[in-house]
């Protein structure tokens, strides 16, 4: 039962491209895996995807063979995110196609990409800890927010990252693949109360150097960053693999959302 202390949370998401009535590829569709929504509500929140918008109609995503738009900037989307973020306790940075934020270095590797949506997902980071709200990334969430911040990425980890394990699992999303360790005294470890856990992957950029201000508390057999936050307030946690994937039957893929809507619910004063 939806009471009055539930905080809605915005959920990020992609924009895809459908067929209109006569056949072309015109209508935009905002589109997130339900599983993001479905563990907000298991963990007692409300969820609000909030697709990016820039003003400009349709044709905006880039990759896939769509037309390639000029850069966007993060400032003129920040009155409009400051009026999402609002209205919201806390914000959720789904996982989704490659981040470039304005960088054209290595964009041979780069497989699908949207400059609107890295803006506006900038501009919503930005303004979400202006008002001091709890953000949790997921795996673009993470490689988002540490683009953002100053950090640096691998745009391809099989051509680009030494001796690595196999990040991008064949096997279904509901399957864990690898493990992660967790840094001892931070947030998640906190949260996932055990110093290492079973994740599943897939993505093939990743966080090559932390941005200032980032620390790193998670990484994989092979060195890889996979956990990230901030420390202090507020709540700003970041995760490469899917949790939301998992939480119908893994308590510890739960307990990362229980916290992140608690600390929202906290947010909202509820």
């Amino acid at each position: 039962m939806i009471t009055k202390d539930w905080p809605v949370i915005i959920v990020s998401c992609a924009l895809r491209y459908t067929q209109d009535w006569d056949g072309e590829l015109s209508v935009a569709q905002p589109r997130t895996s339900y599983q993001y929504c479905e563990s907000v509500f298991k963990a007692g929140g409300i969820p609000l995807i909030a697709p990016s918008y820039t003003g400009d109609g349709p044709v905006h995503v880039e990759g896939r063979g769509w037309p390639q738009m000029l850069p966007r900037q993060v400032t003129p989307l920040r009155a409009r995110a400051g009026e999402v973020i609002s209205k919201a306790g806390g914000l959720l940075l789904t996982g989704g196609g490659d981040v470039i934020l304005g960088d054209e270095d290595g964009l041979d590797d780069v497989r699908e990409m949207d400059r609107d949506r890295d803006f506006w997902e900038a501009a919503l980071y930005l303004e979400a800890v202006k008002a001091r709200k709890p953000v949790f990334g997921i795996c673009r969430g993470l490689q988002l927010i540490n683009k953002l911040l100053g950090g640096t990425l691998w745009n391809d980890i099989p051509s680009e990252y030494p001796a690595p394990l196999v990040h991008q699992q064949r096997t279904p999303r509901t399957e864990t693949s690898h493990k992660v360790e967790l840094v001892e005294g931070s947030l998640i470890r906190s949260i996932c109360g055990a110093p290492v856990i079973d994740v599943n992957s897939g993505h093939h950029q990743a966080v090559k150097d932390p941005a200032e201000g980032l620390v790193v508390t998670g990484r994989s057999p092979d060195g890889l960053i996979e956990a990230m936050e901030r420390p202090g307030k507020p709540f700003m946690l970041a995760v490469q693999w899917h949790p939301e994937s998992l939480t119908p039957f893994d308590k510890r893929s739960l307990a990362l959302f229980e916290a992140f809507v608690a600390e929202a619910r906290k947010a909202c004063g509820l």
